[in-house]
């Protein structure tokens, strides 16, 4: 009778440099699908050292590569990038336990690591791409790109596992649900931190403020600076449609939202007789002394103020939201560490009916907004959105002044036109003309006008007009007319 020939005898070395680059090549091998023979693989104690190693050097290369300015190398970072070490071994001793061979372990250690070391190279890489914004990752959402990069880790280390665990179909499986299930799905709940941390002092000004939301004075003075700011409000005068503005910036993390609900603020105060009738809630480390943070119950309270405040017959409510998006259709409220609920579209509907708001203008700066414009459209209510339900919008991010719709709306077009809806049109038309410049997958801002808010709001506009002044026109603000067929007063020529 034959007896049976292990697949590892006893494996020798080429050297400590070649060998790492064996281990390497096969991990390479095994990632597209095409698994190296047995007899490839260099299972020897100091390649588990040097495949180690290498995944520092490329988490700490890639760190370098995004980081902007001098900055240091993290030390108390590093065990989540020695996290994966203890991961391969407890997956490949659960193979070996199951084989009941102990010397699987090395060999399926070895082929796992080496697999796990391209896995984090490609998602560096996409990070990367991401930060500098290329355009053929950033026209598709980012989410399930990384979520297809995970499931092909998966697939890969998965295989690798079965293939080395010499077992039959049903030891297979198992060897892949180990390798999966105590390898790869702990990463996608161990966010990744730096080893290597710029030094910006104005980060490090940001991050203090941002824990200061926790400090028991600023957490208690909220609620009395909000009713400080409800309290602010001018009363409605009769006989006038007075127009209110509510403007929430809900992350708190990126000052694009900060930035863009005070630019819309200011705007409708200096030209659309706001001043006085505005109020902004704002998440934001810079803000927590002068401003309420921006949340689903201090927007809440702050609609049944105004609801309390305007002549429901008469007045028109402006509410502007700038935020993140997500597919199902929230928007996300965030102020870390504090727990903020999201936003539904039924909750913001509730919260305008509750408070009595029956003229309503709305518009929402957030990817996938458009999924807000079936449950909030009537024929009183005017909705624009920055996407459809379908896509993402673009300008957020840390590195960003305006998001392409707030930049196209409030800063150009609503400069030029007394009217939300024309502007609107040419905000669409400049964000279309962006995004096809730059590749990116079109946004689709969406748009609904019910007939009683379009009369409404013409009315309004006469008397702005009338009682403000001329505006620039809309092609002269947004740059789409000649500057030679411009006046100074950025009227278009005749």
């Amino acid at each position: 009778m034959t007896s049976h020939l292990p697949q590892y005898g006893a494996p020798v070395s080429r050297g400590a440099l070649a060998d790492l680059a064996r281990n390497l090549l096969s991990g390479l091998k095994s990632v597209v699908f095409r698994p190296p023979a047995a007899r490839h693989w260099r299972p020897f104690a100091e390649q588990i050292v040097l495949l180690t190693l290498v995944q520092v050097v490329v988490a700490l290369a890639f760190d370098l590569l995004e980081a902007e300015g001098p900055g240091s190398f993290a030390i108390g970072e590093l065990p989540r990038t020695l996290l994966v070490v203890p991961l391969v071994f407890a997956a490949a001793w659960l193979v070996a336990w199951r084989a009941r061979r102990t010397a699987l372990l090395l060999p399926v250690a070895t082929g796992l690591l080496a697999v796990s070391v391209w896995f984090l190279c490609a998602l560096r890489v996409l990070n990367y791409l991401h930060t500098i914004e290329w355009e053929f990752v950033v026209r598709y959402p980012g989410l399930p790109q990384y979520i297809g990069l995970y499931v092909w880790w998966a697939v890969a280390a998965g295989l690798c596992a079965a293939r080395l665990g010499e077992a039959r179909l049903p030891g297979r499986l198992a060897d892949f649900g180990w390798a999966v299930v105590v390898l790869v799905v702990p990463f996608w709940w161990a966010p990744y931190s730096p080893l290597w941390q710029a030094e910006n002092p104005e980060d490090a000004e940001d991050t203090q403020d941002a824990y200061a939301v926790t400090r028991e004075e600023v957490f208690y003075g909220q609620t009395t600076l909000l009713e400080e700011t409800l309290d602010r409000l001018a009363r409605q005068r009769p006989g006038v449609e007075d127009l209110y503005f509510v403007g929430a910036a809900g992350y708190a993390s990126e000052d694009v939202f900060f930035n863009e609900v005070g630019l819309a603020a200011d705007l409708l105060r200096g030209r659309f007789d706001a001043d006085h009738r505005s109020l902004l809630l704002v998440s934001n480390p810079k803000t927590l002394n002068v401003l309420p943070i921006a949340s689903a119950t201090s927007l809440r309270r702050a609609l049944d103020a105004i609801g309390r405040t305007i002549d429901p017959e008469e007045d028109v409510v402006f509410l502007f939201i700038t935020t993140h998006g997500s597919q199902d259709h929230h928007l996300a409220m965030e102020f870390w560490p504090l727990q903020l609920d999201d936003i539904t579209p039924t909750d913001l509907k509730r919260m305008l009916d509750d408070a009595g708001i029956r003229w309503r203008v709305i518009a929402i700066s957030a990817c996938y907004s458009g999924g807000f414009i079936e449950p909030l459209k009537d024929e009183r209510t005017l909705v624009m959105t920055a996407a459809d339900a379908d896509h993402a919008s673009f300008g957020c991010g840390a590195d960003s002044d305006l998001t392409y719709f707030g930049k196209a709306y409030f800063d150009e077009a609503l400069r030029g036109t007394y009217s939300f809806a024309q502007a609107f049109e040419a905000a669409r038309a400049a964000i279309a003309q962006r995004e096809r410049g730059l590749g990116l997958a079109p946004s689709n801002p969406q748009i609904f006008a019910g007939a009683a808010i379009a009369a409404k709001l013409q009315r309004m506009e006469r008397r702005f007009a009338q009682t403000r002044g001329p505006v620039p026109s809309v092609e002269c603000t947004a740059g789409a007319a000649p500057r030679s067929a411009c006046g100074a007063d950025g009227s278009t020529a005749n």
